[in-house]
């Protein structure tokens, strides 16, 4: 500053830093002013829409609450799959990139349509929750919150999560939801041994893949018995404390357990929730956004869904009818005809 215009300068240091110091002040008094802005605008939305069901404020937050949303159409759905199907996985997520907040999300496969470009079931959206950290305390608050508005009414069934080796996650899950089945994504566990054994292990490119081919190709640890584990921590002992102490209970747990119980033909990964934060990203065109409008376009996507879920009845939108719910097609004719309150009952009861 001195150098480009010497005479409008300040006059020394400590101007420079007064001046700083109250600057400082303004923007705390004004961030602050924005935060209780902020927490109002949130706070009204539980009256305001449908969709959010639920606001968290604890004590000492400098961010603003974090939201719980669904509708009661994405819960009943959730129920009828969960009852009906027992090989339906709820899939749980946290994505970023989306704005300041992060967005965490269940998805499960839709059975009772097919998509008419992919011919495969659709992704569907359950609960979502706008977070501010990953702290087991947080997840435990959505999940806690999921587990009374589903799992109390499905419990006599079997129900399976399936998630990332993310850590507050994954122990909140084991700390409300105890008896659902847990699944880890091979995927993810696949990258993280292939990281730790590329950069921590003193192994060549050969031993490298035999520790890999050992784990997870046909045959290997993840879908064998425990003989297997033996014979690869004798092959290379510089592994097995990092496989007894991290990989061990997480592969024989959460992958190789699932996998023989339920008899699968392919292990289990989280492919469907990345496919939905990656349709969560084309919603906001790849531009974070602020919290009220992210909600806004998530629950637009969600809403979209559930459209053309409804619009498969008369054989609309995107979907078709699958399996046991063709029976349920009505002619166009006729259901132009019936009045609001009774394709409400139609609906509700063809697809329950």
């Amino acid at each position: 500053m001195v150098l480009k215009d010497p005479d409008n300068a300040p006059k020394d240091l400590q101007q420079f830093h007064t001046k700083k110091h109250y600057n400082k002040k303004q923007v705390s008094h004004a961030a602050k002013a924005n935060i209780a802005d902020e927490v109002l605008q949130i706070l009204s939305m539980v009256n305001d829409q449908d969709s959010v069901n639920e606001v968290v404020y604890t004590q000492d937050n400098s961010k603003p609450p974090s939201i719980i949303c669904y509708t009661s159409e994405q819960i009943a759905d959730i129920k009828t799959h969960l009852q009906a199907d027992p090989s339906t996985v709820l899939s749980v997520d946290r994505t970023f990139n989306l704005g300041s907040v992060f967005v965490t999300n269940f998805v499960y496969k839709n059975k009772k349509v097919i998509s008419k470009s992919t011919r495969d079931h659709p992704i569907f959206i359950g609960p979502v929750f706008f977070h501010w950290n990953g702290s087991m305390e947080t997840y435990h608050t959505f999940f806690s919150h999921f587990q009374a508005r589903i799992l109390t009414e499905v419990q006599c069934f079997d129900v399976k999560l399936g998630s990332d080796d993310e850590g507050g996650l994954t122990v909140a899950l084991d700390s409300v939801l105890s008896k659902p089945d847990r699944l880890l994504c091979t995927k993810h566990i696949k990258d993280n041994v292939t990281n730790y054994i590329k950069n921590k292990q003193p192994v060549t490119s050969s031993q490298r893949s035999q520790i890999m081919s050992d784990i997870f190709n046909v045959n290997g640890i993840e879908t064998a018995d425990d003989t297997k584990s033996y014979e690869l921590c004798n092959s290379f002992p510089c592994f097995a404390n990092y496989y007894e102490i991290r990989l061990k209970n997480r592969l024989f747990n959460y992958v190789n357990q699932p996998y023989r119980k339920y008899d699968s033909n392919r292990l289990w990964t989280n492919n469907n929730c990345e496919s939905m934060n990656h349709r969560f990203k084309v919603a906001l065109n790849w531009k974070p956004d602020q919290l009220p409008e992210l909600l806004d376009k998530i629950y637009n996507v969600i809403q979209l869904h559930h459209t053309d879920l409804r619009r498969s009845k008369v054989g609309n939108g995107n979907y078709e009818l699958f399996g046991y719910f063709k029976k349920h097609r009505i002619q166009h004719s006729k259901w132009h005809c019936l009045s609001q309150i009774e394709k409400e009952v139609l609906y509700r009861n063809k697809h329950n």
